[in-house]
């Protein structure tokens, strides 16, 4: 047994002073005559008997107060065999991520009780200790140490983050030595619910066998939550006229069925739809919704249901952004007006443009959103480059075959499918096409199955393809579409009346309308995450000493960026974000509208339970977990774990009780 203030030890010698007074009892005695003496005698000596014995009785529980309260205030204690709490750094590690918004006790946030494990932490080491508070953030007020009273303030001041980490990136700014600017073992605490889509690799903390540490897992009372998983729509290229149609994934990860959810969208703050979906446990649906009403030029959405007690992920922001112009480039080997120019004549929707092959500039390339290649005999090697690379940058081709086409130079773009040629093609119907493609939604307003079809013929062939656009009556392809990073079309034979009849054919136009509208390298996404490094954004006339900043509800923000040609790359700063709606400015031109959600990994609240983490530690001496349910029985845990178990409250009880029993002696013997 050890003491943590052995100088009060000296207060034993407090108990020679009821000794002295045992033995010196100068109290005066007074004389009292009685008629009969034997009787006196008798009286006197059965008083002196019980006298002794009282006496005796009090000095023994006076003796024992004394020394269990001396003994309370040197606070005796049973020693751990743990060595801990000795570091003068300590790093202190509190997940302050959405998901700590669900509840670890009836009524009480996990990020409270997070908070309340700190006040607890800086409690038990000695004053002029310094720590190092970390959150989610990586905030600067975490690169310096701070005292105490400083730690103390900074918890008043915490609030949710919008940024979840992987283990491995809080691992490395924890063990870093430039916070306390020199380098040695730290005791490090991580607060946190052990989130097991964040803390994959555990093993990486039982690698560090410099530091120690003490993790502290929340358990949440209920891991079932709801989230919206996606939205998208089946057309993404919205125009006035075209009807919009929504579709909505949700997600349930609890054990139960969820029933009669009412999911609920506004557009610019309107209500725009709603319906009532069930869910089975750990599984998702999809819910459709017509929005049939106008769309202004950018309409700021959300979809929006009540679930409780985990609300961050109750609301999912997105952004309609009625089309720009698409960019439609030609290339041909003559200057004549061909069927193209006519089709993407309408220069409210179409910004076309039409080059002879042999003046044009490639550098022109990247600026569109879809490369006609009308009929080229052949396609020289670094134009072939060019749209290699156009086409990994999401951009899509349509290939129309020459008469004689030098199929060698037009392999480059195909990819692996080997192109084939006919001397002499044989003209056919082309077979009705497949209603349920999803190419052909909107395309048509009702499926005739008896519908008049053009005429046709292969001068190309690329082999079989059961998705085609348009086939043949004899199964061989006509119009093909390949998805890479963007669209390959290929179409068999050239747009002229000897080879076929499609080009003036009532399904042309509509037909060229879809790859057109299908190519468009959208501006903007329908949303954003806000856990994204870097987001990328094409617009169009970009300076490059352009500075853009993202406006929302007055707080202003100034990303880092990086313009390339037409597009930008922003890396929005996530502490300093929150799921909504961000109007994008140059000076004082608003050039669109994004929208971010919070990482919807969040959202998935399965954890690491205590006894899994103890699991996978149990042979690493240098990590240690604690199971404590609140503030005040973490610190007790921690304290028996390192400081031993304290005996002074016994001290003190024991104290009483002898205080207690001297005062009844005394009454009553």
């Amino acid at each position: 047994m050890n003491f943590l203030f052995p100088q009060f030890l000296f207060g034993l010698f407090a108990l020679s002073i009821p000794i002295i007074i045992h033995l010196f009892n100068f109290r005066r005695t007074k004389k009292v005559y009685f008629s009969s003496t034997q009787f006196l005698k008798n009286v006197k000596e059965a008083s002196s008997s019980k006298l002794k014995l009282k006496h005796l009785l009090i000095l023994v529980a006076r003796l024992l107060f004394i020394a269990f309260l001396v003994l309370a205030f040197a606070q005796p204690i049973l020693r751990s065999e743990l060595e801990g709490l000795q570091n003068d750094n300590v790093v202190i590690y509190l997940d302050n991520s959405h998901s700590m918004s669900n509840e670890v006790d009836e009524g009480q946030v996990a990020l409270d009780a997070a908070v309340a494990y700190v006040n607890e932490i800086i409690e038990l080491y000695p004053p002029q200790t310094k720590y190092i508070l970390l959150t989610n953030d990586f905030a600067p007020f975490s690169n310096v140490a701070k005292s105490k009273s400083e730690i103390a303030d900074l918890t008043t001041e915490l609030s949710y983050s919008a940024t979840n980490r992987e283990l491995s990136e809080v691992l490395k700014r924890m063990t870093s030595h430039g916070e306390f600017g020199v380098a040695g073992p730290k005791d490090i605490f991580w607060i946190s619910d052990f989130q097991k889509t964040t803390t994959e690799s555990l093993a990486e903390i039982a690698n560090d066998s410099t530091n120690t540490f003490h993790l502290v897992p929340l358990s949440f009372l209920s891991t079932s939550n709801v989230t919206i998983d996606s939205v998208y729509l089946n057309n993404p290229f919205i125009m006035a006229s075209e009807r919009v149609v929504l579709n909505i994934r949700v997600r349930n990860y609890g054990l139960e069925d969820i029933n009669d959810l009412l999911l609920t969208v506004y557009a610019n703050d309107n209500q725009a739809a709603s319906a009532s979906v069930d869910i089975k446990p750990l599984s998702f649906t999809n819910v459709s919704f017509d929005l049939g009403f106008s769309l202004d030029q950018i309409s700021k959405c959300r979809v929006t249901f009540e679930e409780y007690p985990v609300t961050f992920d109750n609301d999912f922001y997105f952004t309609l952004n009625k089309a720009n112009r698409i960019s439609v480039i030609e290339l041909k080997s003559n200057s004549e007006p061909s069927i193209v120019e006519q089709v993407y004549g309408n220069s409210s929707i179409f910004n076309f443009s039409s080059y002879n092959i042999a003046n044009f500039d490639y550098s022109r390339i990247n600026s569109a959103d879809l490369i006609i290649l009308n009929e080229l005999d052949r396609i020289d090697p670094s134009l072939s480059i060019a749209l290699n690379d156009f086409k990994q940058d999401l951009g899509s081709i349509m290939l129309i075959p020459a008469e004689a086409p030098d199929l060698a130079s037009y392999q480059s773009l195909v990819g692996s499918r080997r192109l084939r040629g006919f001397d002499s093609a044989a003209v056919s119907k082309l077979s009705v096409p497949n209603f349920d493609n999803p190419f052909y939604e909107d395309v048509f307003e009702s499926r005739a199955e008896n519908l008049a079809m053009p005429d046709g013929s292969s001068m190309i062939s690329w082999g079989p393809d059961r998705e085609a656009l348009l086939q043949l009556n004899t199964g061989q392809p006509f119009l093909s579409r390949f998805r890479g990073s963007g669209y390959l079309y290929l179409l068999a034979s050239p747009l002229n009346d000897n080879f076929t009849s499609f080009h003036r054919h009532a399904l042309f136009v509509p037909v060229m309308y879809k790859i057109a509208s299908s190519s468009l390298r959208s501006g903007t996404d329908l949303y954003y995450s806000l856990n994204e490094p870097v987001i990328k954004l094409k617009l169009d006339s970009l300076r490059q000493d352009a500075i853009f900043k993202l406006i929302s509800d007055g707080i202003e923000v100034i990303p880092s960026q990086r313009i390339v040609g037409n597009d930008i790359y922003l890396e929005p700063p996530k502490y300093e974000m929150q799921a909504g709606f961000y109007d994008l400015f140059f000076q004082t031109s608003s050039r669109g509208t994004l929208s971010f959600n919070n990482s919807r990994d969040e959202s998935q609240l399965d954890q690491y339970q205590a006894e899994e983490l103890e699991g996978n530690f149990s042979s690493d001496t240098n990590v240690v977990i604690f199971e404590s349910d609140n503030a005040q029985a973490f610190s007790r845990e921690v304290k028996e774990k390192y400081l031993g178990v304290p005996l002074w409250k016994y001290a003190l009880i024991l104290a009483l009780i002898f205080l207690l029993a001297e005062i009844l002696l005394i009454r009553f013997l």
